[in-house]
């Protein structure tokens, strides 16, 4: 039974997601039934707009369902409500039609008006806006103009003008008058264009007269001015005959602007002598006028006219007179707008609060319509919570009851508007307590929990544990949660609620599964605090909420924000013109605007700085599209950039002529003229034809015009054995380009002979592509041999697979649809009527691709970090050094994340819009590698360096619980962290790790850790700083962990620590000593240690073995030709910095000097060369200072940063990320005293003009080698040093890491190697030659003197090693293990 009542409970859940989740098949959504329409009407008169509409009936389910009533409300030109009370001029009628009674001019009564309908309970819908004008008179003609031509020509009179302004809807009726009567029309000679102009064809005297129009509109009659015609005599008439005369046009066609069905006239007429032959091109292409089913004709002498326009008609159009003189070209753009159709229109939909929906719209037009939202008739303004994606749906983010309502999508372009609406209606969570609701919201069912029986309330899970942000950015935050105590594996999902504070919108996130407890959350804003809360859900309802975790997202640099009102337009074929408007949030003064454009998407960015709020960008290359954008700069560095538009600069002439021009005898009376158009960067501009000169040898040029897509013309009508000369120019709609040089070429003498067949082709030139082959050929090199046509064939491997007839005139062939990386075989033979020639053949190999332009790679991003955050998720983010300091995604950028497993060459690829991702389902305890790269168009980056992180082990241990941190009562700077072992855990743990810090967002690895082996549940940590606040956690180590401990923390907990010493009575302590006698009693043990201490060390070096003046005596008289040990007593206070070397630094341990006797001075020392080089070891800290000279002395460390000459954008360190073996080393940090105090012969310092003080060289010293006072110290040593010093002694050991980048924080170190004293007395040999006595003298200059101070006495250095940290420990280490007293 009780199965039964669930199995019935969960099929009534699914049945009513199913209702919820499908929208409505037949639209509930208010709908007009007639819409107001455009009206003109002449001033005065009245208008009627009539609206009417329904809406959905109440009641669904009863017998009789109850009309809902619909009321119906205007809105005026101004956007408002109209108040028809008091309104004299404009009534509503019962019917909800608007009555204007009287259309007049400043009355405020023209304009749009559009109808409001509502229904209540449902919402509101707003009509489309109908135009109110009134209707005016075109212009028309008013100059009086003198016409003179000769007979047979054309004329052409005007009539009206300002064919733009017309309005739509206002017929004209023209008449026409010469000499003041009716000019009766002669059909076959006389044409009355659309635009009311007139054209007579073939003027003779008959026509002289003064001609003029009558405009006839509605009951009001114009006369435009008087043309009067004159007919001059006959050129035959006049002495000297008839002159030829290039074309001129009497009118040339205009840019239209149709909708698409109109009827579209461009007016062209020429006169010349001989009369003009008028051709119409499109796009450089003739136009077909013969065919039968065509929609271009002519009218008149030469106007092209266009019926039902087409968005395929729309491109330039040129209208082309020739004659034997010239060619002359007038064209005009004619732009096709499409009005807006629905692609896709909104449809009902019904959803829960809390839930994201998106309301689907997509709408197509030309030019591209503005899509709008509207609810309940007013505008939606896009926020936070409702955005527009990809410029037309509508998505709203956490959704609210007073979110219902009717939603229009209107799309509108200059060709007209349509809008469609859908109903949203918001369900409520349900009517219980607050805590069901929420529960409830968070199953999305809307089902109350109360409705669910014990049995099932019982299984639900309690709240999730543990909430934390383990990430916090600007614009996105990661959480992570541990499961509910009760009932965790009934968990199916975890929903994520966040929302703003002081916000009522609540947004939610859904996990893919149980296993996930982290989630990451995109889309923040900067600066401003969340509160997030997860549930637990099951297939039988939702658990309870998790306490509320507030988060604050980190803020963002103030910067400017985008300019608005970005615009441009181009000036000339070199030049673009934008201008824009000062951001709504400047964030202080606005210093600058930065103007980038690009050819295309694809190429350079360059850029243009200006202080105002325009600039003109110049030396463009012409017929180009530029991507424009501007950003503006303020004290903060470079703010959010303006929407990318796209501005093409207009053609020009072709700056080179055609190429390949080649001439060939086809008869006796014929040349055929070939030719390739120009190369596609000097041709400015669109092609739309070729002229061609000819003459006969020095007789008057001829011209002949061909369009754009011929290659090939032939010249006709020529005389026998003659010789001619040909040139050809390239034409865009701009004019005629340079002309190639004269070509000559003589005719033949007799016509072509086909008696015998044509010889082999001359030569043939094939050019590969992938998937093509172009062919050029020669004809054979009998000219006197008639051609019929020519035989290409082709196949793979062998000749003639297929074949193909070519006309005699073509040259050249495209053979294309073939197949890549193939090799082909080419045969191609001349044929007459006699038989084929003999053919030429030639093999070629396609190509693996087609060589693409490659765009212009994009900046790679840099930063990459990969954090884990489980055993099966790390979050990866970047940075982008495209983008300004706040790294927000304004453009149509996106992210490629690839990743896979170390070593594998296998790879996934994730695809994000912003600078971060979760990547989730990978495998536990495994390492990955990660590498993004950025995409925008055609563009794309490189792959960033790659960086390797791996998952936590799946270990099976749930964290500790309940930890808590108190203060010991009886030792007040220490502190109790308690906690309860695991509730779950595989295996018996071993030990806890306790980390604490002061910073949580430090790196785990960054924190403090205290580690103890056992089972024990508590721990006294000591030592805190007074007055600060600690963060704990605690980690559980059981024995199934292998490797590093990936198990789970607990939960953070903080603690503030108290004053380090609570004051009290002066009670005693132990043994009746209250606190200050014991601090008086510790100073006194101190200064008597150390006056015990120097008394050794005086005694120690009293003795005349090791004392330094026995030394140095010994040193002289018995030690002729041992080497003096070298002083590196160096005082960085008296030493004088130059110029170094500013390259980079390595880090070299060396072998210390020991000090020199007292008074002698510390010389700078030669260099000395050796033919072994020794390399830095890895793992050698990176920066050790003096132990004399407690300054820090930073190294010369400069880290190299790739910085754009041409570009402002703000650069960022590029990382490297590298895995290095680190060799072990023993450090002591207390032995640098004695390093640097003994001597040792062995190594040296040496001084060139780039370092004046030396640099150490490289070397462990070896005490078996008899290398004395082998104390090694690490130093700096330039990495371009010209003469590197090598060790005498023994060569280091080899490398095991290459060089790394100096630490500057890294503490002041020694490195000693085991099992040697740094004191042990040196071992000289007899032939070791002395540098100071027996050497060449070494030159030094009294600046170098000055600077070098004599060494110290004993005395002296006591004052000083008095003075440095750790010296008790020093002591005691040189008494207890280094003399012998």
């Amino acid at each position: 039974m009780a199965h039964t009542t669930i199995t019935t409970w969960i099929l009534s859940i699914f049945l009513i997601q199913l209702q919820l989740l499908q929208p409505s098949i037949g639209s509930q959504a208010l709908s007009f039934t007639l819409e107001p329409q455009d009206a003109v009407v002449p001033e005065g008169h009245s208008v009627l707009l009539q609206c009417s509409g329904s809406a959905p009936a109440r009641g669904k389910g009863k017998a009789t369902p109850t009309p809902t009533p619909a009321t119906v409300r205007w809105r005026g030109p101004d956007g408002q409500d109209l108040g028809i009370v008091g309104d004299t001029f404009r009534t509503q009628l019962k019917n909800g039609s608007l009555y204007i009674s009287s259309v007049e001019e400043n009355r405020g009564l023209t304009g749009a008006y559009q109808c409001l309908l509502t229904a209540e309970g449902v919402g509101s819908v707003l009509s489309r806006p109908a135009l109110v004008a009134i209707a005016r008179q075109p212009d028309l003609n008013q100059d009086f103009i003198e016409t003179y031509l000769l007979p047979g020509q054309t004329a052409y009179f005007r009539c009206m003008v300002g064919e733009a302004s017309w309005q739509e809807g206002v017929r004209h009726s023209v008449q026409w008058f010469r000499d003041d009567t009716p000019l009766p029309l002669d059909k076959l000679r006389m044409v009355v264009l659309p635009n009311g102009a007139l054209e007579i064809d073939e003027v003779a005297a008959s026509d002289r007269g003064a001609y003029q129009c009558n405009v006839t509109s509605g009951s009001v009659s114009r006369l435009s001015s008087k043309t009067n015609l004159n007919i001059k005599k006959a050129a035959s008439e006049q002495p000297g005959g008839e002159h030829a005369v290039a074309p001129s046009f009497l009118v040339g066609p205009s840019p239209k602007t149709v909708r698409e069905g109109d009827t579209v006239t461009l007016d062209c007429v020429a006169n010349g002598m001989p009369k003009p032959q008028i051709k119409w091109l499109r796009n450089g292409e003739e136009l077909d006028l013969n065919d039968l089913d065509s929609r271009f004709s002519i009218i008149g002498t030469g106007s092209l006219q266009i019926s039902s326009a087409e968005d395929i008609d729309s491109g330039n159009y040129q209208c082309r007179a020739s004659n034997t003189v010239d060619s002359l070209d007038a064209q005009a753009t004619v732009q096709v707008q499409v009005p807006p159709k629905f692609i896709q229109a909104p449809r009902d939909k019904t959803a829960h609060e809390k839930e994201e929906l998106e309301l689907e719209c997509a709408i197509r037009g030309k030019p591209k319509p503005l899509i709008r939202w509207l609810k309940n008739g007013d505008l939606v303004t896009p926020n936070d919570y409702m955005q527009l994606v990809a410029d037309h749906n509508l998505r709203i983010l956490g959704l609210l009851h007073s979110d219902a309502g009717m939603f229009q999508c209107v799309g509108t372009n200059a060709a007209g508007s349509v809008q469609a609406a859908a109903r949203l209606r918001v369900v409520p969570p349900g009517d219980s307590s607050e805590q069901e609701a929420s529960a409830n919201a968070a199953a999305g069912s809307g089902v109350p929990l109360k409705s669910l029986g014990s049995g099932l309330l019982a299984r639900l899970p309690s709240q999730p544990r543990d909430l934390a942000a383990q990430i916090v950015k600007p614009r996105f935050v990661t959480l992570s949660w541990a499961e509910p105590l009760q009932n965790a594996g009934e968990v199916v999902y975890y929903t994520v609620y966040y929302k703003m504070n002081n916000s009522e919108r609540e947004q939610k996130m859904v996990t893919k599964s149980h296993d996930d407890l982290q989630v990451n959350i995109q889309s923040l804003l900067p600066g401003r605090t969340y509160q997030f809360r997860v549930v637990a859900s099951t297939n039988f309802g939702s658990g309870e909420s998790s306490a509320p975790l507030e988060v604050s997202t980190q803020p963002e640099v103030n910067i400017a924000g985008p300019p608005r009102a970005f615009e441009g337009h181009a000036r000339s074929h070199s030049e673009i013109y934008v201008r824009w408007e000062e951001p709504a949030v400047t964030n202080g003064e606005i210093l600058k605007y930065r103007v980038y454009y690009s050819e295309n998407e694809s190429g350079a960015d360059l850029y243009h700085d200006s202080t105002a709020m325009e600039a003109l960008l110049t030396e463009l290359r012409a017929y180009t599209d530029y991507v424009i954008s501007v950003v503006p700069f303020n004290r903060n560095g470079m703010g959010d950039p303006s929407a990318e538009i796209k501005v093409k600069t207009y053609s020009s002439t072709p700056s080179e002529p055609p190429n390949n021009v080649t001439l060939e005898v086809t008869s006796s009376s014929s040349i055929t003229v070939h030719w390739e158009p120009p190369a596609e960067e000097d041709r400015n501009g669109q092609i739309t034809g070729y002229k061609i000169r000819y003459r006969k040898f020095k007789d008057a040029p001829q011209v002949k015009s061909t369009p754009a897509n011929i290659r090939y013309f032939e010249l006709s009508g020529l005389d026998r054995s003659a010789e001619y000369q040909v040139k050809i120019a390239a034409m865009t709609v701009n004019g005629s380009g340079p002309f190639t040089e004269w070509y000559r070429v003589n005719t033949l003498e007799n016509d072509l002979d086909e008696t015998q067949v044509p010889g082999k082709p001359i030569w043939i030139n094939i050019q590969p592509g992938a998937e093509n082959i172009g062919l050029h050929w020669g004809p054979p090199q009998q000219p006197e041999i008639k051609i019929r046509n020519y035989v290409l064939g082709w196949g793979r491997g062998i000749p003639d697979e297929n074949t193909i007839e070519l006309k005699e005139t073509e040259r050249y062939h495209v053979l294309k649809n073939l197949e890549s990386n193939t090799e082909y075989v080419v045969s191609l033979r001349a044929r007459n009527v006699k038989g084929d020639g003999p053919p030429i053949y030639d093999n070629i190999k396609t190509r693996d691709e087609e060589p693409i332009d490659v765009p212009v790679p994009l900046e790679v991003p840099v930063g990459l970090r990969a954090i884990t955050m489980s055993s099966s998720s790390i979050v990866v983010y970047w940075i982008d050094t495209m983008l300004n300091k706040n790294q927000h995604v304004t453009d149509n950028r996106h992210y490629t994340v690839s990743y896979g497993i170390t070593g594998s060459s296998r790879y996934r690829y994730h695809n994000t819009t912003d600078l971060n991702c979760m990547i989730n389902d990978l495998r536990p305890n495994t390492q990955y590698e990660f590498a993004v790269k950025v995409v925008k168009g055609r563009r794309e980056s490189a792959w960033s360096m790659s960086v390797l992180n791996s998952t936590y082990q799946n270990v099976p241990v749930t964290p500790p619980r309940e930890v808590t941190v108190r203060l010991d009562e009886e030792n007040p700077p220490t502190v109790i962290i308690q906690w309860m072992p695991p509730k779950h855990t595989v295996g018996q743990i071993t030990g806890y790790n306790i980390y604490y810090t002061t910073d949580t967002t430090k790196r785990d690895r960054d924190w403090s850790i205290e580690a103890f082996a056992g089972e024990e549940t508590m721990l006294m940590l000591s030592n805190l700083k007074p007055y600060t606040t600690y963060y704990f956690k605690v980690q559980a180590r059981t024995t199934k962990q292998q490797g590093n401990n990936n198990a789970p923390f607990s939960a953070l907990v903080s603690y503030t620590t108290t004053a380090a010493v609570i004051m009290q009575e002066a009670d005693t302590i132990a043994k009746g000593i209250d606190n200050e006698q014991l601090l008086y009693i510790i100073g006194a043990t101190v200064v008597v240690l150390l006056v015990v201490l120097f008394a050794i060390l005086f005694l120690c070096r009293s003795k005349p073995q090791s004392s330094p003046e026995h030394t140095k005596k010994s040193y002289q008289k018995n030690n002729v030709g041992v080497p003096k040990p070298p002083d590196l007593w160096i005082h960085h206070d008296q030493m004088e910095l130059k110029n170094i070397d500013k390259g980079l630094h390595t880090v070299t341990p060396v072998c210390s000097d020991g000090a020199s006797s007292s008074g002698a001075l510390t010389l700078p020392r030669s260099v000395v060369h050796s033919e072994y080089e020794v390399e830095t070891p890895g793992g050698v800290p990176g920066h050790v200072t003096n132990s004399l000279d407690k300054r820090s002395y930073v190294p010369g460390y400069m880290t190299a940063t790739s910085m754009n000459s041409t570009m402002e954008r703000p650069q960022y360190p590029r990382t490297q990320y590298s895995h290095q073996n680190r060799s072990h080393m023993t450090m002591e940090t207390g032995l640098s005293q004695q390093s640097l105090s003994q001597p040792n012969q062995n190594s040296s310092l040496a001084q060139t003009p780039e370092h004046p003080y030396g640099g150490y060289d490289a070397s462990f010293c070896n005490a078996g080698n008899g290398a004395a006072g082998n104390g090694c110290v690490s130093t700096i040593e330039s990495a371009k040093r010209g003469h590197p010093l090598k060790s005498f002694s023994v060569p280091g050991p080899p490398p095991t890491g290459g060089a790394t980048p100096i630490n500057k924080h890294t503490p002041a170190v020694t490195i000693r190697p085991q099992n040697q004293s740094p004191y042990k007395k040196p071992s000289f040999s007899a032939a070791t030659p002395n540098r100071l006595q027996g050497g060449g003298s070494v030159a030094h200059s009294t600046d170098e003197i000055q600077r070098l101070a004599p060494s110290t006495s004993t005395e002296e250095l006591n004052q000083e090693m008095a003075n440095l940290e750790g010296l008790m420990k020093d002591l005691s280490a040189i008494t207890a293990n280094e003399f012998e007293c």
